[in-house]
């Protein structure tokens, strides 16, 4: 995120595409309608929702994804991104820390 031209939910994606089973390009073009709150939940967390859905789809990803929004709920006070940024206690790159880090934990 810090060193590249990807978006927060592109930075999570492609650093968990291959738990995703897919490829860095695939992961780029999936993850970017994400990015900056566009859909209205932070992107960095729709990137890692996105990788326990692709990871877990056999068995279910529905609990995987309740603890991950509970683990970045409590780190960030919100899952919503323009609520975030009002709030501006955190700044992009701590949220996509914190999504990937929950995720790591949960895979």
């Amino acid at each position: 995120y810090m060193k590249g031209p990807y978006s927060c939910s592109e930075a999570v994606l492609c650093a968990f595409a291959d738990e995703a089973n897919m490829d860095d390009e695939t992961a780029m073009k999936l993850a970017a309608p994400y990015s900056g709150g566009r859909k209205t939940k932070c992107g960095a967390l729709c990137a890692a929702e996105i990788v326990l859905e692709e990871k877990f789809r056999s068995e279910g990803s529905a609990g995987f994804i309740a603890e991950l929004e509970r683990s970045f709920f409590e780190k960030q006070g919100s899952l919503n991104c323009r609520e975030l940024r009002a709030m501006g206690r955190t700044t992009c790159l701590e949220r996509v820390r914190d999504a990937a880090v929950a995720l790591n934990e949960l895979l």
